[in-house]
């Protein structure tokens, strides 16, 4: 059982020469790792993705004499260019990566897709919704984050994880929070028994500028539970 686990992380996380494969319920997290792996391969091979595949411009090229005089025949048109062929090459790494990252059960999602813009946009659609399922689902997690509590018996640690993943998904959504109102939040959700605690640390200018972890770091001096 452990070694099928340690099989799917490390399939879900990919490699530097492995796509990631996309777990739908960890969809942002694929979203992000993707992304990364993909620029890791080339901005430009990133940068088809969001813009869509490159498409030559093919122009007409002018008759010679001797068809001018007979009256044309079908006319040639031009190459691509070596930059064409360099961006149309990119365009199929990415559009490969992409397809390798979607797992067998759920290939027939994008089977019919012809770029890789095209897969990356139906996986958006399906995993992330539609702007009104965001927008709900962004409204829970400002609640939750609103109305953060410790639990009772809770260890510090566990209450940090509870929230920080809570920051992480306001994040994913697109809506960030400033450190000091990130860390004010955590300290006023943390039960009675920290009390004189948060009044030090309040009180201290660092708490605008710390990161949650290092603030919870520092915050506490031993294990006690909230």
């Amino acid at each position: 059982m452990a070694q099928a686990y340690s099989l799917n992380v490390s399939n879900s996380v990919g490699s530097s020469n492995r796509s990631p494969i996309l777990v739908a319920s960890e969809y942002h997290h694929w979203y992000q790792r993707m992304e990364r792996y993909l620029n890791r391969l080339g901005r430009d091979v990133w940068r088809l993705v969001e813009e869509g595949p490159h498409v030559p411009i093919l122009t007409p090229i002018a008759a010679d004499s001797v068809q001018a005089r007979l009256g044309g025949g079908q006319a040639a048109m031009n190459k691509p260019t070596k930059d064409d062929l360099e961006k149309m090459e990119k365009d199929a790494i990415a559009f490969y990566e992409i397809s390798c990252g979607v797992a067998p059960d759920n290939f027939d999602i994008i089977i019919n897709c012809e770029s890789a813009k095209e897969i990356w946009d139906v996986l958006k659609s399906l995993y992330q919704g539609s702007e009104q399922a965001q927008d709900k689902k962004l409204t829970t997690d400002l609640n939750e984050f609103t109305n953060f509590k410790a639990l009772p018996g809770e260890s510090l640690d566990d209450s940090f994880k509870r929230f920080n993943l809570i920051i992480t998904k306001i994040s994913n959504a697109g809506t960030v929070r400033s450190n000091h109102e990130t860390n004010l939040q955590f300290l006023n959700g943390l039960g009675r028994h920290w009390t004189t605690a948060k009044m030090i640390v309040e009180g201290d200018r660092k708490i605008r500028t710390l990161s949650l972890f290092k603030l919870t770091v520092d915050f506490k001096p031993n294990n006690r539970q909230c």
